[in-house]
C-alpha cells in the first residue's frame, strides 16, 4: 500500500521529498563574504595609509583628496556582495541600487575627472597661459554629479515605493532550471537605464583618456587610468548582459558572480592606482632651479605658465611639480 509522505517544508504541493525551494550552500556564502570582509578591512588601512604618506611625493601628484575618495567609493562598491548575501527584501534591493550607483559615480567619476584636469591643463590651445582645476574644484565637480545620480535615485525610489502600492512587486519570485524557487530583486527598465549610464560614462572616459595619451608623466597615471576605465567599460558590459540574460541564475552562482565581478572590476582599478605609488620609484631628474617656476607665485591668476623651450626630461619634471600643485 502506498504511502504519503510530507512534502519539503515550504512547498504547497510536492511529487516526491525533493526541496522546491533553492538550498544554498552556506558555506560557500560564509567564504565569500569573509574574504570580501578582509578586502574592506584592507580599504580601511589604505586609506589610513594614504593619510599617513601624504607628504610622498607620489601621493601629492595624485591628490590626497581624490585618492581617499575614490577608496571611500571602492567601499561602497564593495557592499553588494554583503547585500546578495542576504535574503532579498524591499529595503535591500533599494540599497542595493544605492550604494552600486553611487559607489560608481565616486570611483569612475573622480578617475574621469583627473583625466579631464590634466586634458584642461596641458592640451589647452593656449599654450602660455593654461587654466588649471584645483582638487577642490574637482570635488564640487564631483558634488555636482553625486547630486544628479542621487536625484535620479531618489526618483527611482519613489518609483518603486508607488509601484508597492500598485501591487507591482520589488521581490519577485523565480524558478532555476531545476524547478527550484527563490527570491530575487526585480529587474525593471530603471535597471536598464542605470547600465546603459554606466557604460556611457565609462565611453566618455575612454575618449578623455585618448586625448590625454600624448602627455608625458613620469608616474604613467594616465596611462593606469585609461587601463582601469577600459577594464570596467568590457567587463560591465559582460556582466551587464549576463545579469540581464539569466535573470534566474542560482543565488550561490550569482553570489559569486557578483564577488568575482567585483574584484576583477574595482580591485583591479584599485592596484592599477595605488600599487605604482608604492613602488620604489627610480631616481629623477633634478631641474636647474632658474628654470623651475613659482607656481605660488601664479596661484592668485589661476594660470600655470608654460616655457615651450623645455626639454623632455625636464618637462616630466615640470609636470611632476604642477600636478603636485594642483592639488
Amino acid at each position: 500500500m502506498p504511502i504519503c509522505l510530507p512534502c519539503w517544508p515550504g512547498c504547497n504541493s510536492c511529487q516526491d521529498g525533493s526541496p522546491c525551494w533553492v538550498q544554498e550552500t552556506w558555506l560557500l556564502r560564509v567564504s565569500v563574504l569573509a574574504v570580501q570582509g578582509v578586502f574592506m578591512f584592507l580599504i580601511f588601512v589604505s586609506m589610513l595609509v594614504a593619510y599617513q604618506y601624504r607628504r610622498n611625493r607620489r601621493i601629492r601628484a595624485s591628490g590626497l583628496l581624490l585618492l581617499e575618495m575614490i577608496l571611500f567609493g571602492s567601499l561602497l562598491l564593495y557592499f553588494p556582495v554583503f547585500i546578495t548575501y542576504f535574503k532579498p527584501s524591499t529595503f535591500r534591493c533599494i540599497l542595493l541600487r544605492w550604494v552600486r550607483m553611487l559607489g560608481f559615480s565616486i570611483v569612475y567619476g573622480t578617475v574621469t575627472l583627473k583625466m579631464y584636469r590634466v586634458l584642461k591643463a596641458f592640451l589647452s590651445h593656449t599654450a602660455e597661459r593654461a587654466p588649471y582645476m584645483s582638487s577642490l574644484r574637482l570635488l564640487r565637480i564631483l558634488g555636482v554629479m553625486l547630486m544628479t545620480v542621487s536625484w535620479f535615485l531618489c526618483a527611482w525610489t519613489v518609483g518603486v515605493l508607488q509601484n508597492r502600492n500598485r501591487n507591482i512587486p520589488v521581490v519577485t519570485t523565480t524558478t532555476t532550471s531545476d524547478g527550484q524557487g527563490f527570491n530575487l530583486c526585480y529587474l525593471d527598465h530603471w535597471d536598464y537605464m542605470m547600465a546603459v549610464a554606466e557604460l556611457l560614462f565609462l565611453c566618455w572616459g575612454s575618449s578623455l583618456w585618448t586625448a590625454i595619451r600624448p602627455v608625458p608623466s613620469a608616474f604613467h597615471e594616465p596611462r593606469y587610468m585609461g587601463i582601469a576605465i577600459h577594464n570596467e567599460l568590457i567587463l560591465s558590459t559582460m556582466f551587464h548582459l549576463f545579469r540581464f540574460t539569466f535573470p534566474s541564475l542560482h543565488p550561490d552562482w550569482m553570489l559569486l558572480l557578483s564577488f568575482t565581478y567585483t574584484h576583477v572590476t574595482i580591485t583591479v582599478t584599485l592596484a592599477l592606482l595605488f600599487v605604482p605609488k608604492v613602488h620604489t620609484s627610480g631616481s629623477s631628474v633634478a631641474m636647474p632651479s632658474s628654470k623651475m617656476p613659482s607656481t605660488s607665485d601664479h596661484s592668485s591668476s589661476g594660470f600655470i605658465p608654460f616655457n615651450p623651450t623645455c626639454t623632455a626630461d625636464e618637462v616630466l619634471d615640470l609636470l611632476d611639480l604642477l600636478v603636485a600643485d594642483l592639488v
